[in-house]
């Protein structure tokens, strides 16, 4: 999900013509793929801004209720796509994975986990009791194998990739119906003391499908018409509602279901976002595909902009009655994106690129 700058794109099929004939792969962009980050990331800035709005003690029942139902669509779509463009590195030595990837993750990670725990700290929003430096610099310590901010997302991607690598060797079959276990019982409710954790046991099987069955998701989407979409999201909600009405998500594998009907749905709305085309003001895609192409800015940004918006408000008592509390999260979230964009965009031109990657001298981008 999170491209180290200078690694390969992803490609689509050959493109017609010789090289197609002769078996040499043009690298034709999917435009579908970055959609889906984009929609993956905009649903996770929105769920945590709601969260973060919730704790703080405004109205925002109708968002929470949103939220939770997509919440068996944007991780596995976020996970799946992230495993869509991991297969270059499958192959190659240890020593250039973790040069090329793990490098990349373990820089982000180390340097922005710090800065999103000294926010929470100082902004009240560390959800542990009685927080103050010494747990801070007691979760810091520790937080390389208990990460505790939303950073998770980054750690338990760098697993996802020793995991594949190192079952290069298992049959792809058994890989799968092994991770399959796996997801279907953490779903069903485990709570471990990391996020992380939790996270790696729920997702491997989809991160895992993503890698083996890339072709499957190509020629799913590249025949999503409307109606293929309409029945997709309606297939996703159908079990999504039952599971959660009926009160069976504690049931192992039950939820699992609802989280793999996640992913057609998320891949066909995507597809159909990404042939929106841009008219006026209105950006191609929605802005979907752009905003998937500039993720990890707003992805470690996020969650400091909300809590740093909602402390002012709180510190200096600006209440929100219901209903229009219900529009706040919506804001912080327009906000959160604006903010990372933008740190994006200015990182390199002043020189502050190593925010975001670490120097190109110490990675090995080519699989």
């Amino acid at each position: 999900m999170f491209t180290p700058p200078g690694s390969p794109r992803h490609a689509g099929a050959p493109a017609p013509g010789r090289d197609a004939a002769v078996g040499h792969r043009n690298a034709v962009r999917l435009a579908w793929p970055d959609a889906a980050r984009g929609l993956a990331i905009g649903l996770v800035v929105l769920y945590h801004a709601t969260n973060w709005t919730w704790s703080t003690g405004y109205e925002v029942g109708v968002l929470r209720e949103i939220n939770e139902t997509l919440r068996s669509l944007r991780m596995p779509l976020f996970f799946t796509v992230a495993g869509m463009f991991a297969g270059k590195w499958m192959t190659v030595p240890w020593s250039r994975l973790a040069r090329g990837k793990l490098l990349f993750y373990a820089w982000v990670f180390v340097l922005w986990e710090p800065i999103s725990l000294v926010v929470r700290l100082l902004t009240g929003y560390y959800q542990v009791a009685d927080a103050d430096w010494g747990t801070l610099a007691h979760d810091l310590a520790w937080s390389v194998l208990v990460p505790r901010s939303e950073l998770w997302f980054i750690w338990t991607l760098a697993a996802f990739f020793v995991i594949a690598r190192a079952l290069r060797e298992v049959p792809v079959p058994v890989q799968l119906v092994a991770a399959a276990c796996v997801s279907g019982w953490a779903l069903a409710g485990w709570e471990p003391e990391s996020i992380a954790w939790r996270g790696t046991a729920q997702f491997v099987l989809f991160f895992l499908s993503g890698l083996h069955l890339r072709p499957l998701l190509e020629r799913f989407a590249e025949r999503v018409t409307w109606l293929w979409a309409v029945g997709a999201v309606a297939v996703w909600l159908g079990i999504q509602i039952a599971v959660r009405e009926l009160n069976l998500s504690d049931v192992p594998g039950l939820y699992l279901l609802a989280n793999i009907a996640g992913v057609p749905a998320g891949v066909a709305v995507s597809l159909l976002a990404s042939r929106i085309p841009g008219v006026g003001y209105l950006p191609r895609s929605i802005g979907l595909q752009w905003l998937g192409a500039r993720t990890l800015p707003v992805f470690v940004t996020h969650t400091s902009v909300v809590l740093a918006l909602l402390s002012v408000l709180w510190r200096n008592a600006v209440w929100v009655p219901a209903p229009q509390s219900q529009w706040l999260p919506v804001a912080l979230w327009a906000a959160a994106i604006a903010v990372g964009l933008g740190l994006g965009v200015l990182a390199p031109r002043i020189g502050a690129r190593w925010l975001f990657s670490p120097p190109s001298r110490l990675m090995d981008s080519k699989p």
